[in-house]
């Protein structure tokens, strides 16, 4: 069975099955990478850093594009973003253009989380973050 991160998860919801198969595999691949590069604690105050990627297709339609819905739960002590991914930005697209979609609104969406983060006064090791996240970015966008 494959390990997975605990820590920094990225889930997602398909709008169907179209979706899946253009988009599935890039996330597949970035999830590998955020596992191998950002498989750590950066804010002790929280026990998951949860973004979703929500895809459109034919049977779901989110109607909006980019990030929305940040949520902390202190309780649960997670923080969590949807990132929206409109039809267009898939459909027709080459796996670096979908890959670069998701990197950068992935980017976008943990600038959020940080910043909120932040704002609570939870102690972010936002230095050691943004590394790491460069060696994802630059190996998810040279495969």
């Amino acid at each position: 069975m494959e390990e997975q991160n605990k820590y920094f998860t990225f889930g997602s919801e398909m709008g169907d099955a179209y979706a899946a198969d253009a988009v599935s595999p890039n996330l597949i691949l970035l999830r590998k990478l955020l596992f191998q590069h950002c498989n750590k604690v950066y804010c002790n105050e929280i026990d998951e850093i949860a973004p979703i990627l929500r895809v459109d297709g034919e049977f779901s339609d989110f109607n909006f594009e980019g990030s929305e819905r940040l949520r902390l739960s202190k309780k649960f002590r997670y923080i969590t973003i949807d990132v929206v991914m409109p039809q267009a930005r898939w459909r027709s697209k080459t796996d670096f253009e979908i890959r670069e979609y998701i990197i950068v609104n992935l980017k976008g969406a943990l600038e959020a989380m940080v910043k909120r983060l932040k704002k609570e006064k939870y102690g972010v090791q936002e230095t050691q973050l943004w590394e790491d996240f460069s060696e994802v970015e630059k190996e998810f966008l040279c495969n």
